[in-house]
């Protein structure tokens, strides 16, 4: 009988601090996770992001009290993006809890299979040219990948609408079988956030049901084994503010619809879900629940109530600490072991962007900036109700702001305090090397093989994973 998991815990808590391991003090935000603290690059060129009010659930854009932008070092450039505009006061600071202890990695009692999975979201480009579907089958098969979440791209002349994805099956049904016949089942992967909205819940669920009848249908090499979703409705504006609540127990309905349809007909349903679903906000310090057929209950208790497995988006290059994947995965698999739920932990390796990250809140100033000594944020009313945001640094900045602005219907000012960054390299594999990534993801299974949830580990993406390998021969098994 395996010890109880308070017990595997307090092990796992001990081994980590004889081996030096630390804990990261963080804070876990809905779309990502702050990391180190860090300054900003310099010379940051000057930027701006315009905003629609009403979609952060303001009537204007002076009702906006506080909010955080990211300001994301792009190859091609840099760009400022809104994460949340709100109207209310600040709320009290919320004290995070240390990192959580382990399983312990050396029960005798590990899983002695796994699963390798893999996300597709390129299938017209695969399916479309003879070259790539060679190279993408020989990856799979050389890579001992036994589940492939591949993206229904659309048929050629058609294109998605309301939720809807026209795929065609005379298209896919043989990259299917191919892949059946080099060890990969696949799930038909769908996703969008826009996903989440009411009138667009009728067209996801009529794709799930042209999926069953294409299932019927076709020959059973070519069939679907699962229906998979990624959907992140966190990425809708109003998210973040006075439209979370909705938007969570939209997701759970609309998800409560996929279940229904998929399983009644046989499909395993799956979904891709953020690590932090089952964390507090940040603010608050309220758990995230929704309500589906009258119970309301956390979130991931509503999906796990739904699925048959999950992928989380458990994006880190570090396996210890707060801010480690073990830490982001293992409650997760604890509640899916109690309801028979697998769980694959996801790997990043496309490359990403570093952010900036700057708060701004607290009593503003009318008009611009006083001075140049700072950094500030300026949000404009625009005189057709959009709203403006600036980051502002130096002289010549403010002197281009202000000639920029002068037809604003009204101007004020926070100062954009220091920023904290979101590093690229703290979630993607992309810049730090196939070595690495073996060397992290050895260290994850060594640890959760030994729980009955895991089904091992998923990688995003195809492309993304096979430019990394291809700096140096090997594959991603241990």
């Amino acid at each position: 009988m395996r010890p109880d998991f308070a017990t595997r815990l307090e092990r796992a808590v001990r081994r980590g601090l004889r081996a030096g391991a630390s804990g990261l003090l963080v804070a876990v935000v809905a779309g990502g996770l702050l990391a180190d603290a860090a300054v900003a690059q310099h010379d940051v060129p000057l930027v701006f992001v315009e905003f629609d009010p009403g979609d952060y659930g303001l009537a204007r854009a002076t009702d906006v009290r506080r909010g955080r932008v990211s300001l994301a070092w792009h190859s091609d450039g840099v760009r400022l993006n809104p994460y949340y505009l709100r109207s209310d006061p600040v709320p009290p600071r919320v004290t995070y809890p240390d990192a959580p202890p382990l399983p312990d990695p050396d029960l005798p009692d590990a899983r002695a299979t796994r699963e390798t999975a893999l996300w597709v979201w390129q299938t017209a480009r695969i399916m479309r040219d003879a070259d790539e579907r060679a190279a993408f089958l020989d990856f799979v098969e050389a890579q001992g990948i036994t589940r492939v979440f591949l993206h229904l791209a659309w048929a050629e002349g058609d294109a998605p609408r309301a939720g809807f994805t026209p795929f065609s099956g005379e298209e896919i049904g043989p990259l299917i079988a191919d892949l059946r016949a080099r060890g990969a089942l696949t799930y038909g992967l769908d996703g969008d956030p826009d996903f989440v909205r009411e009138e667009n819940h009728a067209g996801v669920w009529r794709t799930v049901e042209r999926m069953v009848e294409y299932n019927r249908s076709a020959p059973e090499e070519q069939r679907f084994y699962g229906i998979r979703y990624d959907i992140e409705p966190y990425l809708v504006p109003g998210f973040q503010g006075p439209f979370r609540q909705r938007y969570l127990d939209a997701y759970v309905r609309l998800l409560g619809g996929v279940s229904r349809i998929g399983r009644a007909a046989g499909l395993r349903v799956a979904v891709d879900i953020p690590f932090w679903f089952d964390a507090p906000d940040e603010e608050s310090g309220i758990y995230m629940e929704a309500t589906l057929d009258g119970r309301r209950a956390g979130m991931l208790d509503q999906i796990l109530g739904l699925v048959d497995d999950i992928a989380i988006m458990d994006y880190r290059t570090e396996p210890m600490g707060a801010n480690g994947a073990l830490a982001h995965s293992y409650h997760e698999l604890e509640l899916a072991e109690a309801v028979g739920v697998d769980v694959f932990v996801g790997v990043e390796t496309v490359p990403l962007v570093d952010e900036d990250l700057h708060t701004f809140f607290g009593p503003f100033d009318e008009g611009l900036p006083p001075h140049s000594d700072a950094r500030w944020i300026v949000l404009e009313e625009r005189s057709d109700g959009r709203g403006r945001l600036w980051l502002v640094d130096g002289a010549a900045q403010l002197a281009e702001v202000r000639e920029r602005s002068a037809d604003a219907v009204s101007i004020r000012y926070w100062p954009a305090g220091r920023p904290i960054r979101v590093g690229a390299d703290a979630q993607s594999f992309h810049n730090l090397g196939p070595d690495a990534m073996r060397s992290v993801t050895n260290e994850i299974i060594r640890y959760l093989s030994v729980e009955p949830a895991f089904a091992g580990l998923a990688f995003h993406d195809y492309y993304g994973l096979r430019e990394l390998l291809g700096r140096r021969e090997g594959d991603v098994r241990d």
